[in-house]
């Protein structure tokens, strides 16, 4: 039983407004109507629709950076759609601004569509409209398509610290901590430990991408330069990286002036993330276990870490194969000549075969099938020069060809 306030003493009002109301539970049921939740929707623009929903993730603990690009990626397809209310919001509207878009790489043409149906995705869990209109449209395939990210070269990064000014101290970090941006730029000096038995951040869960706290050990020489950057009376709560709000754009700033190429000949990129690429780059180069490094950069998969974080071109791979020892051509084996009339030796064994003599001359090299089964024993000698047997201590210098 549901109870319904009609807010009037007059009976016939009362009748009236309840008679109502049953209709419109009636026809909703039967679906000749939109729920009223769905109604009231669809009057509202999408705009304030858009509002509350950024609000909601907010409240949720997303981060500023993921409501920027909500807001972005959605209020750009909202205006671009021409789509002011929800029942504006058509397939064929997207599709055909997809189709028209020449700049977009297939990886942020596929993020558009995420954005959106996030957003509409939240509006049916609101009950605000029935269904996602967008949700059986094709993700753009991007095979073969995505510009890779490679690490910096030791030369390269030489000569990008020797123009880096100020942002020396955050590419320096970058370089040996793996931390990105978000979370370089948010440490406080309260975050490092330099006076612990082993120096060290505590990156702070609020500030990681995967909200979760980090310890992140410190190279000695950072040690020194963290040291020497920080000021007399500076403060727990203040910033490290004073002046390094932007360093994607400092950094390409800085690769111009010294000449490192944004984009190599294989199409693969360098900017400020790929510092974190040089991380795990240069750890593998050191010898450090992938499980280590993986830890290091704190990824919960080792593909990860090994197929996309880590650059193979870097890699000794040369040197490592020139460090094989040289096997060479395998001598033959010597064995004396054994006598062709002697007749093989029985076993003493029943149910199993006897062994068989093997005849070759100096010259001639042992051949496979000079044993008579696959799935021969070891063989040791019989104590007569040229006979061997089944069974006893295996002699190491002949064993079976075929084990």
């Amino acid at each position: 039983m549901v109870e319904v306030a009609l807010d009037t003493t007059d009976k016939k009002v009362a009748r009236k407004r309840l008679d109502d109301i049953v209709k419109e539970k009636q026809w909703e049921r039967e679906g000749l109507i939109a729920p009223k939740l769905q109604r009231e929707a669809a009057q509202r623009p999408l705009v304030e629709h858009l509002a509350e929903f950024r609000a909601d993730l907010a409240a949720l603990g997303r981060s500023k950076s993921y409501d920027g690009k909500i807001k972005a990626r959605v209020g750009s397809l909202l205006e671009a759609c021409g789509w002011k209310v929800p029942a504006d919001v058509k397939p064929n509207d997207f599709v055909a601004w997809r189709a028209a878009q020449t700049e977009f790489a297939p990886k942020t043409l596929n993020e558009y569509l995420n954005a959106m149906n996030t957003f509409l995705n939240w509006m049916v869990r609101q009950e605000r409209i029935a269904a996602n209109p967008l949700q059986n449209i094709p993700k753009v395939d991007v095979r073969g398509k995505q510009q890779h990210r490679r690490a910096f070269t030791d030369e390269e990064l030489t000569k990008l610290l020797s123009v880096a000014e100020h942002f020396r101290l955050i590419y320096l970090t970058a370089i040996y901590t793996g931390l990105r941006h978000g979370e370089l730029t948010q440490l406080i000096w309260a975050d490092v430990q330099l006076d612990h038995k082993c120096p060290h951040f505590v990156v702070r869960a609020a500030t990681t991408k995967n909200r979760r706290t980090a310890i992140i050990p410190l190279h000695p020489n950072l040690i020194e330069e963290l040291k020497a950057a920080r000021a007399k009376g500076v403060d727990g709560k203040d910033r490290i990286f004073v002046g390094c709000t932007n360093p994607d754009r400092a950094i390409r700033r800085h690769m111009e002036k010294v000449g490192i190429q944004p984009v190599d000949d294989l199409g693969r990129k360098v900017d400020f993330h790929a510092l974190r690429y040089t991380f795990a780059t240069r750890l593998a180069q050191s010898g450090v276990t992938q499980r280590t490094t993986q830890e290091l950069m704190r990824h919960s998969d080792p593909k990860l870490t090994a197929n996309i974080y880590t650059d193979v071109t870097l890699l000794p791979t040369f040197d490592a194969v020139k460090g094989l020892s040289w096997i060479g051509e395998v001598a033959p084996v010597s064995v004396a000549q054994i006598s062709p009339h002697q007749p093989p030796q029985k076993t003493a064994l029943n149910g199993q075969n006897s062994a068989q003599v093997v005849t070759f001359s100096e010259d001639q090299k042992l051949l496979p099938n000079s044993f008579p089964e696959p799935n021969c024993v070891d063989l040791a000698s019989t104590g007569t020069e040229g006979h061997w047997r089944r069974g006893g201590d295996s002699n190491p210098r002949y064993g079976c060809p075929y084990t």
